[in-house]
């Protein structure tokens, strides 16, 4: 078990770092922009020009920008925006918990609504009830975030004014009010993402349903409700959680559009101003984080399987 604990931290590490020279290299070298003319002004001179680029060491080369950063950042330093002032760990700071408040709550949802959906579609695969389960779920799935997003954010401002708060308040402050501000972005984030587990649970349970062992669950007597809710669901849990482990670091970058529509200070509307600022410093701090989302969401699934199949630390 050690081994395999081992082996797992060892690959997030190499990932996630390999993952940084690729953010990095994108922000500095592939988008268009210059950070000096945005300090600046378009209209500075090329000595002006090139005074902050000397300061900012964007006239060093890239791969030099790049061992600078990654040396700060293994010491906690993700550097001072020049567009802002603002230190890039202090916005992240601000940025990452709502981002990550959010995506949790609205995947809690998602599992919550869609495992017992899929299990039940499950234990009758291929009636009217299988079908009468997951087409609405389905159609859901078929709308756009934006389009849930705004249909919530239009009963809330006509019929849930009472349950709706329009500005962000954290937890600390109130406990009440966080979830005022967070109830609708949560249901629009977690609604649509359920028909995704729905579907998986079915289709990992009709698959474990089908497997030798089951059968033989059956002639050994054993109650029927205590094969499917037990053995089998324990059975087709792996892949489930695997689809969680991605749809928690999808969520944490992917919430562009719901933050923007609910004023979510996050860190995916943190991204998009970064973008238009041509804030290159912050957004790579920004991307990182949302890199390092995915690897943490796949990695609590990794260490969380072999607590459901001994098997696989033998593997």
């Amino acid at each position: 078990m050690i081994l395999y604990l081992a082996k797992k931290l060892a690959g997030a590490v190499g990932v996630l770092l390999v993952l940084s020279a690729l953010v990095f290299f994108a922000g500095r070298g592939l988008v268009p922009g210059n950070p000096a003319v945005v300090i600046a002004g378009p209209k500075a001179s090329p000595e002006t020009l090139a005074a902050i680029e000397h300061k900012l060491g964007l006239d060093q080369p890239i791969y030099r920008q790049y061992l600078d950063w990654l040396t700060g950042a293994l010491h906690g330093d993700f550097g001072v925006s020049p567009i802002s002032g603002q230190n890039n760990l202090h916005v992240i700071a601000q940025q990452a918990p709502i981002s990550i408040e959010l995506a949790l709550m609205g995947l809690i949802t998602a599992v919550l609504i869609g495992l017992p959906v899929g299990v039940i579609a499950a234990n009758h695969s291929g009636k009217g009830t299988d079908w009468g389960i997951r087409i609405p779920l389905l159609v859901v799935f078929a709308f756009p975030g934006f389009v849930s997003g705004s249909a919530a954010l239009y009963l809330a401002a006509h019929y849930l004014t009472n349950l709706y708060s329009a500005s962000y308040i954290p937890f600390s402050d109130s406990s009440i009010g966080n979830l005022q501000t967070m109830l609708l972005p949560v249901l629009s984030v977690g609604i649509p993402t359920a028909p995704l587990v729905a579907q998986m649970t079915r289709s990992s349970m009709i698959e474990v349903l089908a497997q030798p062992h089951i059968a033989t669950a059956r002639t050994n007597g054993i109650a029927e409700w205590r094969i499917r809710y037990v053995y089998a669901l324990r059975a087709a849990l792996p892949p489930v959680l695997t689809l969680i482990g991605f749809i928690f670091g999808f969520l944490v970058g992917g919430l562009f559009i719901v933050e923007e529509i609910f004023s979510l200070p996050g860190i995916g509307r943190g991204v998009l101003a970064s973008i238009s600022n041509r804030d290159f410093s912050q957004l790579t701090a920004q991307a990182l984080v949302v890199a390092g989302a995915f690897i943490l969401g796949n990695l609590l699934v990794d260490l969380a399987l072999p607590l459901v199949d001994r098997r696989i630390i033998h593997r």
